[in-house]
């Protein structure tokens, strides 16, 4: 029989700990399996290290700019094994003890891989459970595209600590990932080549927003190659031809150190044998699941954070982590309210976006309104000279904000305070009314709401 208050938990990301965390404290028996390091994902192989490296990236681009306020040279050396290190010093500090917090909410905790051996049994360390409630929260992992060759592809993973410094990198794709290593590998001296199948890059964010991210790359050196296809890779790392068909459909090759696939993640479920579970997935690998991420197969399942086939952004795996604890503790299905999460890309300049696109707003069919401004006569951006971007207000008739869309400095950090208007319901005039301090970078924001006109679509 199995303990109704028992929860396994397989993997100590962001979602799993979330989830833990919360059971353990209600008293509820919690197990939390993990083969890899405690903190998942995003302290390991995303968003802690590649934010330090872009920091880093960040900091030699401005020293290379800071002759122009009277100090002297241009970028400095880098020591690429200390960048290596300093960074692995940040994922450290930032994961801090992650197993001993769940270990003082008396969690048990288990090292090694996790298998369903059935819909109410999971083998892991040598033991079988036989929990009430099963959680899934084992992140994601990167694809790579189905090309000859591809084994030679580096990953995220890969890219995130490379030994050297490659001289010469190609980019496969146009997400975010691919324009946010464009951005730290260029300034880093790399030059770098992005080849995208499409026409579009960032998509999910605003073209406008996107168009501005790769002008700013291509004045850093990156070359761009759309509408351009990946047909194959050979060679060896360090000395790779990467094959490439133009628009025309004429190949060409393509001589770098290294090829980075940046062709997105996908759920990393493969090894838990899932249909020994009962726990069901679509054809693209994602998990069947309902509004409550609960398995639509095995009610005794759940899925949260990337593992869930979702927005894979870190935010996402907590709210949903919450949500997962919140209905075993009460036994009613909770949904997770993603209106008004922002989400951002840390290329140059950043780009930011929260709520709707002019896109959904036109298939509505209603007539909105935009406001729009740039940072070109902000104070603060002046002295920073990072001029130019994007600010993008969107609103109803009513003028309630719908959707903000951001390209310039500190973009990722100003979609914070427009989120939580979003939520808030505000409206284009209470951001008329709200005074930002001077000289600071949200003057930019007061400024773009007074610009305002009507479209109909």
């Amino acid at each position: 029989m199995s303990d109704e208050r028992h929860v396994l938990v397989i993997g100590a990301g962001t979602a799993g700990t979330r989830v833990a965390r919360t059971l353990a404290g209600a008293g509820w028996r919690v197990t939390v399996v993990e083969h890899g390091q405690f903190g998942g994902n995003c302290v390991w192989h995303g968003c802690v290290p590649k934010k330090a490296l872009y920091t880093a990236a960040q900091t030699r681009r401005e020293a290379g700019e800071a002759a122009r306020m009277g100090f002297a040279g241009g970028p400095p050396d880098l020591d690429w094994t200390r960048l290596m290190a300093w960074k692995g010093e940040m994922q450290r500090a930032y994961a801090g003890d992650q197993e001993g917090i769940l270990e003082g909410l008396d969690a048990e905790l288990v090292r090694g891989e996790a298998r369903f051996l059935s819909p109410d049994e999971v083998s892991a360390g040598g033991t079988i459970y036989r929990p009430s409630h099963i959680l899934v929260a084992t992140g994601s992992r990167p694809a790579k595209p189905p090309i000859p060759g591809s084994d030679l592809a580096d990953s995220s993973d890969v890219a995130l600590a490379y030994p050297t410094r490659p001289a010469t990198l190609a980019i496969v794709g146009g997400g975010y990932i691919a324009m946010e290593f464009a951005g730290i590998y260029a300034a880093f001296g790399t030059q770098v080549t992005v080849v995208a199948r499409g026409r579009d890059l960032l998509k999910g964010f605003d073209p406008e927003a996107a168009a501005l991210a790769k002008a700013g790359l291509e004045a850093l050196g990156v070359t761009f190659l759309l509408h351009t296809q990946t047909r194959a890779i050979a060679g060896s790392w360090g000395a790779l031809e990467l094959r490439v068909a133009g628009p025309d459909g004429r190949e060409r090759a393509l001589a770098v150190e290294r090829v980075l696939a940046a062709t997105g993640r996908t759920p990393a479920v493969d090894d838990l044998d899932l249909a020994a579970g009962g726990a069901e997935v679509d054809a693209r690998g994602r998990p069947c699941i309902d509004a409550g991420l609960r398995s639509t197969s095995n009610p005794r399942v759940w899925f949260a954070g990337d593992a869930a086939g979702g927005i894979q952004l870190t935010p996402v795996a907590g709210l949903e982590g919450e949500g997962v604890a919140r209905s075993m503790l009460t036994g009613e299905a909770q949904t997770v309210d993603l209106a008004g999460m922002p989400s951002a890309c840390f290329t140059v300049p950043q780009v930011a976006r929260v709520g709707l696109g002019e896109a959904e707003l036109a298939a509505r069919g209603e007539p909105y309104q935009v406001a729009r401004g740039t940072f070109e006569y902000v104070a603060q951006a002046i002295i920073d000279d990072r001029r130019g971007g994007l600010v993008k207000l969107l609103a109803g008739e009513d003028g309630r904000l719908l959707g903000v869309h951001l390209a310039g400095p500190q973009a990722a950090e100003l979609i914070y305070t427009l989120g939580l208007a979003l939520r808030a319901g505000a409206t284009l005039d209470d951001l008329r009314d709200a005074r930002p301090v001077h000289p600071t970078l949200s003057e930019a924001l007061n400024w773009a709401s007074f610009a305002v006109e009507t479209v109909t679509p």
